[in-house]
């Protein structure tokens, strides 16, 4: 009777112990989606909402550039940038990002007198890819004391599979004509 019942206690450790693993496997890949969703969510937040006056004056006014070796440098931005989004963004991907979208709604918003807004933000893992995020995020942009007005930003967002948490890349991008109606002057 006693081996049936060791039996029975090894069968039901073992059981435990795999139910465990799944448990704990389940976890940390909740974990990881949490912390990539944080990140998109934090980096979409910061890019619409402003305009970063901190960011425009960095990036237009000439006193923060030198040119090394016929390179024109901002170190100030490129401290700043590193501090708002570094801890999101691969070292890599944050030059092209602030050469495309990084840059792009701040200074459009900026030069015609837009305020912006994050409404709301949609985040989904794609089935198929897990370092793969798709958003839609709802903007607010407004002119002086105009009505508000809204529109749907969608994108993909792509992690990087070397350095974990950190985005290496947006892609897709359908703004449905924000920039545009943000380089308007009336």
């Amino acid at each position: 009777m006693s081996k049936n019942n060791d039996k029975v206690k090894s069968f039901f450790i073992c059981l435990m112990l795999i139910m465990s693993g799944f448990l704990i496997a389940a976890c940390s890949q909740k974990e990881e989606e949490d912390q990539h969703k944080t990140a998109i969510k934090n980096v979409i937040e910061h890019l619409f909402t402003g305009p970063d006056e901190k960011f425009i004056e960095l990036m237009w006014n000439p006193k923060y550039r030198t040119v090394v070796n016929n390179k024109e440098e901002n170190p100030e931005l490129d401290k700043y940038i590193a501090e708002v989004y570094g801890p999101y963004m691969t070292d890599y991907y944050l030059n092209p990002f602030l050469s495309t979208i990084g840059s792009q709604y701040a200074t459009f918003a900026h030069d015609n007198g837009y305020k912006l807004s994050l409404k709301h933000i949609t985040i989904n893992q794609s089935e198929n890819h897990s370092n793969r995020y798709t958003f839609i995020a709802k903007v607010g942009y407004q002119k002086n004391d105009d009505e508000e007005k809204t529109a749907n930003v969608e994108g993909e967002v792509i992690f990087s599979s070397k350095e974990e948490g950190k985005i290496e890349g947006f892609q897709s991008i359908n703004d449905n004509g924000l920039a545009d109606n943000l380089r308007t002057s009336n």
